[in-house]
């Protein structure tokens, strides 16, 4: 998956995420949710080291970024 896909991907279920939240009546898991911002904040730490470290490998940090969006995308749709 190229640079730009990854990025799409990333946004894609931030905005799920997002959607899945703002439900009327969505009532999640304490500790699924714990565990999903806990991801969401690495995720976000990883994507300003991305953009202020110009000689950081980008691809490990948007795979590991991605991997973490899924896991906390996926602990969400788990807790519905």
């Amino acid at each position: 998956m190229s640079e730009k896909e990854q990025i799409q991907e990333v946004h894609k279920l931030s905005q799920d995420i997002l959607r899945t939240l703002l439900k009327d009546g969505y009532e999640g898991d304490n500790r699924g949710l714990r565990k999903a911002v806990e991801l969401l904040s690495r995720s976000v730490g990883d994507l300003s080291v991305m953009h202020d470290k110009r000689d950081v490998c980008h691809e490990d940090l948007l795979k590991g970024t991605l991997a973490k969006v899924r896991i906390s995308y996926n602990a969400i749709q788990n807790n519905q």
